[in-house]
Protein backbone atom coordinates (compact mmCIF):
# COMPACT_ATOMS: atom_id res chain seq x y z
CA UNK A 1 0.00 0.00 0.00
CA UNK A 2 1.41 3.09 -1.10
CA UNK A 3 1.07 6.23 1.04
CA UNK A 4 0.14 8.27 -2.41
CA UNK A 5 -3.01 5.98 -2.93
CA UNK A 6 -3.97 7.06 1.19
CA UNK A 7 -3.72 10.76 0.58
CA UNK A 8 -5.74 10.42 -2.63
CA UNK A 9 -8.80 9.03 -1.02
CA UNK A 10 -8.50 11.20 1.55
CA UNK A 11 -8.40 14.27 -0.33
CA UNK A 12 -11.15 12.46 -3.00
CA UNK A 13 -13.55 12.45 0.33
CA UNK A 14 -12.99 16.09 0.51
CA UNK A 15 -10.50 17.01 3.10
CA UNK A 16 -8.26 19.97 2.83
CA UNK A 17 -4.96 18.64 4.05
CA UNK A 18 -3.63 15.04 3.99
CA UNK A 19 -0.88 13.59 5.25
CA UNK A 20 0.19 9.99 5.39
CA UNK A 21 2.83 7.77 6.59
CA UNK A 22 3.14 4.02 6.01
CA UNK A 23 5.76 2.14 7.81
CA UNK A 24 6.95 -1.64 8.54
CA UNK A 25 9.09 -2.66 10.83
CA UNK A 26 10.64 -5.56 12.58
CA UNK A 27 11.82 -5.22 16.25
CA UNK A 28 13.41 -7.42 18.74
CA UNK A 29 13.16 -6.18 22.34
CA UNK A 30 16.02 -8.60 24.67
CA UNK A 31 15.67 -9.17 28.51
CA UNK A 32 18.89 -9.61 30.77
CA UNK A 33 18.30 -10.48 34.17
CA UNK A 34 20.60 -12.20 36.49
CA UNK A 35 23.60 -12.86 33.81
CA UNK A 36 21.64 -14.65 31.71
CA UNK A 37 19.46 -13.58 28.40
CA UNK A 38 16.19 -13.98 29.91
CA UNK A 39 13.30 -12.99 26.94
CA UNK A 40 13.74 -11.75 23.26
CA UNK A 41 10.05 -10.45 22.05
CA UNK A 42 10.39 -10.20 18.42
CA UNK A 43 7.28 -7.51 16.65
CA UNK A 44 6.67 -6.71 12.68
CA UNK A 45 4.50 -3.96 12.53
CA UNK A 46 3.39 -2.70 8.98
CA UNK A 47 0.69 0.04 9.70
CA UNK A 48 -0.28 3.79 8.68
CA UNK A 49 -1.07 6.88 10.19
CA UNK A 50 -3.19 9.38 8.19
CA UNK A 51 -3.42 13.04 9.40
CA UNK A 52 -6.32 15.11 7.70
CA UNK A 53 -7.07 18.72 8.14
CA UNK A 54 -11.01 20.14 7.04
CA UNK A 55 -11.75 24.06 7.68
CA UNK A 56 -8.80 23.87 10.87
CA UNK A 57 -10.23 20.71 12.14
CA UNK A 58 -7.70 18.57 12.45
CA UNK A 59 -7.64 14.65 13.16
CA UNK A 60 -5.03 11.70 13.49
CA UNK A 61 -5.95 8.09 12.44
CA UNK A 62 -4.09 5.19 12.73
CA UNK A 63 -4.35 2.31 9.69
CA UNK A 64 -3.56 -1.32 11.09
CA UNK A 65 -4.51 -3.21 8.18
CA UNK A 66 -3.49 -2.06 4.58
CA UNK A 67 -6.09 -2.96 2.91
CA UNK A 68 -8.12 -0.56 0.61
CA UNK A 69 -11.43 -1.65 2.63
CA UNK A 70 -9.41 -0.77 5.71
CA UNK A 71 -7.92 2.65 4.07
CA UNK A 72 -12.01 3.64 3.33
CA UNK A 73 -13.28 2.76 6.49
CA UNK A 74 -11.24 4.72 8.04
CA UNK A 75 -12.14 7.77 6.39
CA UNK A 76 -15.02 7.05 6.41
CA UNK A 77 -14.65 7.48 10.13
CA UNK A 78 -12.98 10.47 9.99
CA UNK A 79 -15.34 12.23 7.80
CA UNK A 80 -17.36 11.67 10.81
CA UNK A 81 -15.60 12.92 13.11
CA UNK A 82 -14.03 16.00 12.31
CA UNK A 83 -16.92 17.99 12.14
CA UNK A 84 -17.62 17.51 16.04
CA UNK A 85 -13.86 18.74 16.90
CA UNK A 86 -13.63 22.44 17.70
CA UNK A 87 -11.39 24.33 14.87
CA UNK A 88 -7.62 25.49 15.66
CA UNK A 89 -8.06 28.99 14.63
CA UNK A 90 -4.11 29.78 13.90
CA UNK A 91 -3.59 26.46 12.08
CA UNK A 92 -1.88 27.71 8.57
CA UNK A 93 -1.74 24.35 6.95
CA UNK A 94 1.31 22.03 6.21
CA UNK A 95 3.73 22.94 3.76
CA UNK A 96 4.32 23.49 0.13
CA UNK A 97 6.52 20.85 -1.86
CA UNK A 98 7.98 19.61 -3.79
CA UNK A 99 11.72 20.41 -1.81
CA UNK A 100 15.04 19.19 -2.33
CA UNK A 101 16.64 17.23 0.60
CA UNK A 102 20.34 18.12 1.88
CA UNK A 103 22.40 14.98 0.72
CA UNK A 104 23.30 14.07 4.24
CA UNK A 105 24.86 9.91 4.84
CA UNK A 106 22.47 8.89 7.67
CA UNK A 107 24.17 5.53 8.76
CA UNK A 108 22.18 2.29 7.78
CA UNK A 109 23.75 -1.05 9.10
CA UNK A 110 22.14 -3.58 5.99
CA UNK A 111 23.88 -6.63 8.42
CA UNK A 112 21.33 -5.55 11.37
CA UNK A 113 18.35 -5.58 9.08
CA UNK A 114 19.12 -8.68 7.80
CA UNK A 115 19.05 -9.71 11.66
CA UNK A 116 17.59 -7.95 14.23
CA UNK A 117 17.19 -11.11 16.57
CA UNK A 118 20.76 -12.32 15.75
CA UNK A 119 22.17 -8.85 16.13
CA UNK A 120 20.56 -8.36 19.65
CA UNK A 121 21.28 -11.36 21.00
CA UNK A 122 25.18 -11.42 20.11
CA UNK A 123 25.25 -7.96 22.03
CA UNK A 124 23.57 -9.38 25.00
CA UNK A 125 26.30 -12.24 25.09
CA UNK A 126 29.03 -9.78 24.70
CA UNK A 127 27.64 -7.43 27.50
CA UNK A 128 27.71 -10.26 29.96
CA UNK A 129 30.90 -11.57 29.40
CA UNK A 130 32.20 -8.35 29.82
CA UNK A 131 30.62 -7.45 32.84
CA UNK A 132 30.90 -10.68 34.94
CA UNK A 133 35.30 -10.54 33.60
CA UNK A 134 35.36 -7.22 35.44
CA UNK A 135 33.71 -8.98 38.28
CA UNK A 136 30.20 -7.68 38.13
CA UNK A 137 28.16 -10.14 40.84
CA UNK A 138 25.17 -9.90 38.64
CA UNK A 139 24.06 -7.91 35.66
CA UNK A 140 20.64 -6.87 34.04
CA UNK A 141 20.13 -4.92 31.41
CA UNK A 142 17.89 -4.65 27.58
CA UNK A 143 19.20 -4.63 23.69
CA UNK A 144 16.48 -3.32 21.21
CA UNK A 145 17.30 -3.05 17.73
CA UNK A 146 14.86 -2.79 15.15
CA UNK A 147 14.58 -2.21 11.19
CA UNK A 148 12.49 0.14 9.56
CA UNK A 149 10.76 1.71 6.54
CA UNK A 150 8.49 4.41 5.86
CA UNK A 151 6.68 6.18 2.87
CA UNK A 152 5.17 9.48 3.56
CA UNK A 153 3.33 11.64 1.43
CA UNK A 154 1.10 14.69 1.76
CA UNK A 155 -1.22 16.62 -0.03
CA UNK A 156 1.00 19.30 -1.26
CA UNK A 157 3.11 17.70 -3.15
CA UNK A 158 5.45 15.37 -1.13
CA UNK A 159 6.31 12.05 -2.02
CA UNK A 160 9.22 11.11 0.08
CA UNK A 161 10.75 7.97 1.67
CA UNK A 162 13.43 6.36 3.88
CA UNK A 163 15.24 3.07 5.98
CA UNK A 164 16.53 3.11 9.43
CA UNK A 165 17.63 0.84 11.33
CA UNK A 166 18.68 1.51 15.41
CA UNK A 167 20.13 -0.58 18.61
CA UNK A 168 20.09 0.60 22.13
CA UNK A 169 22.06 -1.09 25.03
CA UNK A 170 20.98 -0.73 28.42
CA UNK A 171 23.43 -2.16 30.96
CA UNK A 172 23.14 -2.26 35.05
CA UNK A 173 25.81 -4.51 36.44
CA UNK A 174 25.88 -4.94 40.05
CA UNK A 175 29.08 -5.04 42.03
CA UNK A 176 28.23 -6.34 45.74
CA UNK A 177 25.63 -3.85 46.74
CA UNK A 178 26.91 -1.25 44.20
CA UNK A 179 24.51 -0.50 40.80
CA UNK A 180 25.42 1.31 37.66
CA UNK A 181 23.64 2.36 35.18
CA UNK A 182 24.42 3.81 31.62
CA UNK A 183 22.97 3.17 28.05
CA UNK A 184 24.16 3.99 24.34
CA UNK A 185 22.26 3.58 21.18
CA UNK A 186 23.31 3.69 17.69
CA UNK A 187 22.28 3.37 13.94
CA UNK A 188 24.47 1.02 13.62
CA UNK A 189 25.61 -2.36 15.26
CA UNK A 190 29.49 -1.44 14.94
CA UNK A 191 28.71 2.10 16.70
CA UNK A 192 27.86 -0.16 19.86
CA UNK A 193 30.74 -1.52 21.99
CA UNK A 194 29.66 -3.74 25.03
CA UNK A 195 32.80 -3.81 26.31
CA UNK A 196 33.49 -0.29 26.76
CA UNK A 197 30.30 0.47 28.26
CA UNK A 198 31.23 -2.53 30.17
CA UNK A 199 34.31 -1.40 30.76
CA UNK A 200 32.59 2.78 31.66
CA UNK A 201 30.50 1.25 34.38
CA UNK A 202 33.16 -1.32 36.40
CA UNK A 203 35.51 1.98 36.38
CA UNK A 204 32.70 4.31 38.45
CA UNK A 205 31.53 1.31 40.28
CA UNK A 206 35.31 0.35 41.71
CA UNK A 207 35.99 3.84 42.04
CA UNK A 208 34.80 3.89 45.62
CA UNK A 209 34.53 1.02 48.27
CA UNK A 210 32.76 2.45 51.55
CA UNK A 211 29.28 3.94 51.58
CA UNK A 212 28.49 7.35 53.39
CA UNK A 213 25.58 9.82 54.15
CA UNK A 214 25.42 13.64 52.52
CA UNK A 215 24.53 16.81 54.06
CA UNK A 216 21.48 18.85 52.59
CA UNK A 217 22.44 22.48 51.12
CA UNK A 218 24.52 22.87 47.58
CA UNK A 219 26.93 21.12 45.41
CA UNK A 220 28.88 20.60 42.09
CA UNK A 221 27.09 17.85 40.27
CA UNK A 222 28.87 15.84 37.73
CA UNK A 223 25.89 14.47 35.64
CA UNK A 224 26.70 11.13 33.34
CA UNK A 225 25.60 11.40 30.09
CA UNK A 226 22.29 10.05 30.17
CA UNK A 227 20.81 11.57 32.73
CA UNK A 228 22.48 14.80 31.23
CA UNK A 229 20.69 14.41 28.32
CA UNK A 230 17.46 13.70 30.05
CA UNK A 231 17.05 16.87 31.67
CA UNK A 232 18.74 19.21 29.79
CA UNK A 233 16.41 17.83 26.29
CA UNK A 234 13.98 19.62 28.15
CA UNK A 235 16.03 22.68 26.44
CA UNK A 236 14.80 21.65 23.04
CA UNK A 237 11.27 21.42 24.50
CA UNK A 238 11.12 24.47 25.88
CA UNK A 239 12.53 26.20 22.59
CA UNK A 240 9.16 25.03 20.39
CA UNK A 241 6.89 27.56 19.97
CA UNK A 242 4.07 25.73 21.40
CA UNK A 243 5.85 25.56 24.45
CA UNK A 244 6.83 29.51 23.63
CA UNK A 245 3.10 30.32 23.25
CA UNK A 246 1.80 28.41 26.68
CA UNK A 247 4.43 28.43 29.26
CA UNK A 248 8.58 28.31 29.09
CA UNK A 249 11.85 30.13 30.17
CA UNK A 250 12.68 30.95 27.34
CA UNK A 251 9.34 33.47 26.34
CA UNK A 252 11.09 36.85 25.00
CA UNK A 253 14.48 35.59 25.21
CA UNK A 254 15.62 35.59 21.62
CA UNK A 255 18.76 37.37 21.57
CA UNK A 256 19.94 37.66 25.14
CA UNK A 257 22.05 35.54 27.52
CA UNK A 258 20.34 32.46 28.57
CA UNK A 259 23.44 30.38 29.35
CA UNK A 260 26.79 30.30 29.95
CA UNK A 261 28.74 32.00 27.18
CA UNK A 262 30.90 28.60 26.52
CA UNK A 263 27.76 26.78 25.94
CA UNK A 264 26.06 25.68 22.98
CA UNK A 265 23.25 23.64 21.93
CA UNK A 266 21.90 22.36 18.99
CA UNK A 267 18.48 20.69 17.98
CA UNK A 268 19.37 18.44 14.68
CA UNK A 269 18.14 15.78 13.08
CA UNK A 270 20.77 15.59 10.18
CA UNK A 271 23.20 13.59 12.65
CA UNK A 272 24.91 10.79 10.49
CA UNK A 273 24.32 7.92 13.60
CA UNK A 274 21.55 10.04 15.59
CA UNK A 275 18.56 7.40 15.79
CA UNK A 276 16.03 9.86 15.49
CA UNK A 277 17.76 11.51 12.16
CA UNK A 278 15.79 12.44 9.15
CA UNK A 279 16.61 14.52 6.27
CA UNK A 280 12.81 15.31 6.39
CA UNK A 281 10.02 16.28 9.22
CA UNK A 282 6.69 14.67 9.43
CA UNK A 283 5.01 17.16 7.12
CA UNK A 284 7.60 16.37 4.44
CA UNK A 285 9.73 19.44 5.06
CA UNK A 286 13.44 18.99 4.64
CA UNK A 287 15.37 19.07 8.56
CA UNK A 288 18.83 20.21 9.33
CA UNK A 289 20.85 21.49 12.36
CA UNK A 290 19.74 24.46 14.46
CA UNK A 291 21.30 26.69 16.88
CA UNK A 292 19.26 27.02 19.68
CA UNK A 293 21.87 28.70 22.22
CA UNK A 294 25.27 29.93 20.67
CA UNK A 295 27.64 31.06 22.76
CA UNK A 296 25.14 31.55 25.78
CA UNK A 297 22.69 33.53 23.40
CA UNK A 298 19.05 32.34 22.29
CA UNK A 299 18.87 32.36 19.03
CA UNK A 300 16.19 31.02 17.42
CA UNK A 301 12.64 29.13 18.81
CA UNK A 302 11.37 25.64 16.80
CA UNK A 303 8.85 25.84 14.23
CA UNK A 304 7.04 23.85 11.56
CA UNK A 305 5.13 25.36 8.65
CA UNK A 306 1.72 26.69 10.29
CA UNK A 307 3.65 28.53 13.33
CA UNK A 308 6.51 29.70 10.65
CA UNK A 309 3.63 31.09 8.64
CA UNK A 310 1.55 32.63 11.59
CA UNK A 311 4.97 34.47 13.59
CA UNK A 312 6.34 35.37 9.81
CA UNK A 313 9.33 33.32 9.64
CA UNK A 314 10.61 29.93 7.95
CA UNK A 315 9.73 26.19 9.55
CA UNK A 316 13.24 25.14 11.16
CA UNK A 317 12.07 21.50 9.76
CA UNK A 318 10.40 20.18 13.43
CA UNK A 319 6.89 19.32 12.38
CA UNK A 320 5.17 17.78 14.52
CA UNK A 321 2.25 18.24 12.47
CA UNK A 322 0.15 20.22 14.82
CA UNK A 323 2.80 21.76 16.80
CA UNK A 324 6.96 22.02 16.60
CA UNK A 325 8.47 19.24 18.56
CA UNK A 326 12.32 18.85 19.13
CA UNK A 327 14.55 16.02 17.21
CA UNK A 328 18.35 15.40 18.61
CA UNK A 329 19.98 17.43 21.73
CA UNK A 330 23.40 18.55 20.73
CA UNK A 331 25.15 19.53 23.90
CA UNK A 332 28.93 21.15 23.10
CA UNK A 333 31.00 23.51 25.40
CA UNK A 334 34.28 24.80 25.25
CA UNK A 335 35.90 24.11 28.20
CA UNK A 336 36.06 20.43 27.56
CA UNK A 337 38.28 17.83 29.92
CA UNK A 338 40.05 14.89 28.54
CA UNK A 339 37.70 12.49 30.39
CA UNK A 340 35.84 12.07 33.91
CA UNK A 341 39.20 11.78 35.81
CA UNK A 342 39.84 15.33 34.80
CA UNK A 343 36.60 16.71 35.46
CA UNK A 344 36.46 14.57 39.12
CA UNK A 345 39.43 16.92 40.12
CA UNK A 346 38.44 19.92 39.23
CA UNK A 347 35.29 19.53 42.06
CA UNK A 348 36.04 20.31 45.75
CA UNK A 349 32.51 19.33 47.20
CA UNK A 350 30.80 17.68 44.70
CA UNK A 351 28.30 14.46 43.23
CA UNK A 352 28.75 12.60 40.70
CA UNK A 353 25.23 11.26 39.50
CA UNK A 354 25.23 8.39 37.20
CA UNK A 355 21.34 7.92 36.99
CA UNK A 356 18.22 9.19 37.97
CA UNK A 357 14.24 8.71 37.75
CA UNK A 358 11.54 10.89 38.72
CA UNK A 359 12.10 13.83 36.64
CA UNK A 360 9.39 16.62 37.22
CA UNK A 361 8.64 20.19 36.57
CA UNK A 362 7.39 22.23 39.29
CA UNK A 363 6.78 25.46 37.52
CA UNK A 364 7.10 25.36 33.62
CA UNK A 365 7.33 29.26 32.98
CA UNK A 366 10.63 29.00 35.45
CA UNK A 367 11.99 25.40 34.34
CA UNK A 368 11.93 24.79 38.27
CA UNK A 369 12.32 21.13 38.46
CA UNK A 370 13.38 18.35 40.91
CA UNK A 371 14.95 14.06 40.37
CA UNK A 372 16.11 11.82 42.43
CA UNK A 373 19.33 9.94 41.92
CA UNK A 374 19.56 6.26 42.05
CA UNK A 375 21.99 3.37 41.44
CA UNK A 376 25.21 4.76 42.30
CA UNK A 377 25.75 8.28 43.39
CA UNK A 378 29.30 9.30 44.56
CA UNK A 379 30.36 12.21 46.78
CA UNK A 380 33.81 13.69 45.89
CA UNK A 381 35.85 16.19 47.74
CA UNK A 382 38.91 17.36 47.07
CA UNK A 383 39.12 16.36 43.57
CA UNK A 384 38.69 13.08 45.10
CA UNK A 385 35.59 10.37 44.75
CA UNK A 386 35.50 9.28 48.60
CA UNK A 387 32.21 6.94 49.27
CA UNK A 388 29.10 5.89 47.14
CA UNK A 389 26.10 7.56 48.95
CA UNK A 390 24.17 4.99 50.75
CA UNK A 391 20.95 3.92 49.10
CA UNK A 392 17.49 3.59 50.58
CA UNK A 393 16.81 0.05 51.92
CA UNK A 394 14.99 -1.99 49.62
CA UNK A 395 15.05 0.51 46.99
CA UNK A 396 17.42 1.71 44.44
CA UNK A 397 17.04 5.49 45.13
CA UNK A 398 19.91 7.44 47.12
CA UNK A 399 17.59 9.15 49.28
CA UNK A 400 18.49 12.23 48.12
CA UNK A 401 16.72 14.86 45.87
CA UNK A 402 17.75 17.19 43.11
CA UNK A 403 16.19 20.95 43.12
CA UNK A 404 17.21 23.04 39.94
CA UNK A 405 15.95 25.30 37.47
CA UNK A 406 17.18 25.08 33.77
CA UNK A 407 18.25 28.83 32.96
CA UNK A 408 19.89 28.60 36.61
CA UNK A 409 21.31 25.26 34.99
CA UNK A 410 22.11 26.30 31.86
CA UNK A 411 24.23 29.14 32.93
CA UNK A 412 25.86 26.75 35.65
CA UNK A 413 27.63 24.37 33.38
CA UNK A 414 31.18 24.88 33.83
CA UNK A 415 32.92 22.13 32.27
CA UNK A 416 32.25 19.38 30.12
CA UNK A 417 34.46 15.84 30.08
CA UNK A 418 35.09 13.82 27.13
CA UNK A 419 32.77 13.52 23.45
CA UNK A 420 29.21 13.40 23.32
CA UNK A 421 27.85 10.16 23.06
CA UNK A 422 24.41 9.59 21.91
CA UNK A 423 22.30 8.01 24.88
CA UNK A 424 18.82 8.02 26.02
CA UNK A 425 16.79 7.63 29.28
CA UNK A 426 17.52 3.76 30.99
CA UNK A 427 13.67 3.60 31.44
CA UNK A 428 12.11 4.98 28.25
CA UNK A 429 12.81 5.32 24.47
CA UNK A 430 12.05 7.67 21.84
CA UNK A 431 14.21 10.79 23.37
CA UNK A 432 17.67 10.95 22.34
CA UNK A 433 20.53 13.14 23.11
CA UNK A 434 24.11 13.75 22.56
CA UNK A 435 25.78 14.93 25.72
CA UNK A 436 29.12 14.49 27.54
CA UNK A 437 29.59 14.41 31.30
CA UNK A 438 28.37 17.92 32.03
CA UNK A 439 29.69 19.78 35.39
CA UNK A 440 26.74 21.61 36.96
CA UNK A 441 27.94 24.39 39.66
CA UNK A 442 25.93 24.94 43.34
CA UNK A 443 22.83 22.48 42.91
CA UNK A 444 20.97 22.12 45.62
CA UNK A 445 20.43 19.32 47.67
CA UNK A 446 17.84 18.03 50.02
CA UNK A 447 17.94 14.50 52.25
CA UNK A 448 15.89 11.92 52.90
Amino acid sequence: MEAKYIVEKAMSAGFDEAVASVFSSHRSYLKIANSRIDSIVEKRVESAQLYLASKKRLLFTNIEKLDEESVQKSIENAKRLVSKIKPKEDYFGIAEGPFKYKRVKLAYDAELAEDVSGAVSGIAQQSISSELELGASSLAGTVVASASEEQLATSRNVSVESKDTMVRLSLRPFFGSVSVQDVVASRRLSGINPEKLAERTADTALSVRKFGRIEPGAYDVIYAPSPAGLILSNVSAMACMGSIETGSPFIGKLGKQVASNELSVFDSAVEPDGVNSSVYDSEGYPTQRTALIENGILKTYLHNHSTAEKYHTKSTGNAGLVEPVPNTLVLVHKNRKKDLNYLIGEVDKGVLVTNTWYLRFSNDVTGAFSTVPRDLAVYIEHGEPKFAIKPIAGTEATGIRISDNIPRMLKSIEATAGNPVQSTSWDSEGTYYFTPYVLVKGVKFTVA
